[in-house]
C-alpha cells in the first residue's frame, strides 16, 4: 500500500514534470500558478502552493481542474498518475468484456531507452542520436520527457529510505530527463569523474555549495567540484513487481 506522505510526493513530481514541459520557470512558478488559479478565480495562498510544489498537500478539485487545463495535461494523470499523460492521447488497447480491475494504458507514451550506468555517465555525448544507442531494452515513460530522455535501474540501497518517505530500492527504474534544469532538492544523475559509472542522488545545496545526497544516512554525501558533470534530472520512477 502506498502512503499518503509517498502519494503526496509522487503527485508534487507530476506537476513539477507538467510545469517543467511547459516551461514555466523554476524559480517563482508558485507565484505563477498562484497568478494563473486567480485569473480562473480560485484563491490560494502561496503557503498553500508551496505545499503543493513540496509534496506536503493536494490540492482539491476546484484547483486541480484549473492546473490540468492550464498545463495541458488530464487531470487523472495530475491527480492520481493514471494514463495517458495528454488529452489528445488515445486508449489504442483491445476491448476486455471481463477487465475486472484492471485499466487500459496508453500505447502511445514516449518510449525511451534503458541503458547502463557507465552509458549514463557519457551521455550527452551521445543523446544527439538517441535511436542508434545500445539499449537493453525501450520503455514507455509514465512522465512527461524529452527525446533525449532515458531509463536506468537502479542498483545498490543508497537511495533506498528504510523509513517513510519516497524510496528507490534496487530494482526500480528512474526515468531521467537530461534537458531540464535542476534545482535544490531534485533527484538528479551525475557523472563522478573517479568511477566510469555515473551515480544518482538527491542535489543539495548549502552555504553557496551542491553536493550529491544519498537517501540511506548510511552513504558519504558527495561534494560537488568542477569536473563532476549534472546527467540529468529524474522525472519519475517505476518500482517492477
Amino acid at each position: 500500500m502506498i502512503d499518503k506522505e509517498n502519494i503526496r510526493l509522487m503527485f508534487a513530481e507530476r506537476l513539477h514534470a507538467a510545469l517543467d514541459s511547459k516551461g514555466i520557470r523554476q524559480h517563482g512558478r508558485g507565484a505563477d500558478i498562484i497568478q494563473q488559479l486567480k485569473s480562473k478565480g480560485v484563491v490560494k495562498t502561496a503557503q498553500a502552493v508551496s505545499k503543493w510544489l513540496n509534496g506536503a498537500a493536494l490540492p482539491e478539485l476546484d484547483s486541480l481542474t484549473v492546473l490540468s487545463e492550464w498545463l495541458g495535461v488530464r487531470r487523472e494523470w495530475l491527480e492520481h498518475g493514471v494514463m495517458p499523460v495528454f488529452p489528445s492521447q488515445t486508449l489504442s488497447q483491445p476491448h476486455y468484456e471481463d477487465a475486472g480491475n484492471v485499466s487500459q494504458i496508453a500505447s502511445n507514451m514516449a518510449r525511451v531507452p534503458l541503458i547502463s550506468w557507465v552509458q549514463a555517465g557519457s551521455w550527452s555525448e551521445v543523446s544527439s542520436s538517441v535511436e542508434s544507442v545500445h539499449a537493453e531494452q525501450w520503455l514507455p515513460c509514465p512522465a512527461a520527457i524529452s527525446k533525449s530522455g532515458y531509463a536506468l535501474r537502479v542498483v545498490g540501497d543508497s537511495m533506498t529510505n528504510y523509513g517513510p518517505g519516497k524510496s528507490y530500492p534496487a530494482g526500480c527504474i528512474i526515468f531521467v530527463d537530461p534537458e531540464l534544469a535542476t534545482n535544490n532538492g531534485d533527484r538528479v544523475i551525475a557523472s563522478i569523474p573517479s568511477s566510469n559509472e555515473a551515480t544518482f542522488k538527491v542535489l543539495v545545496e548549502d552555504a553557496g555549495k551542491h553536493y550529491l545526497k544519498p537517501i540511506n544516512p548510511q552513504y558519504p554525501i558527495i561534494e560537488i567540484t568542477e569536473d563532476m558533470q549534472i546527467c540529468g534530472k529524474v522525472v519519475g520512477a517505476f518500482m517492477p513487481e
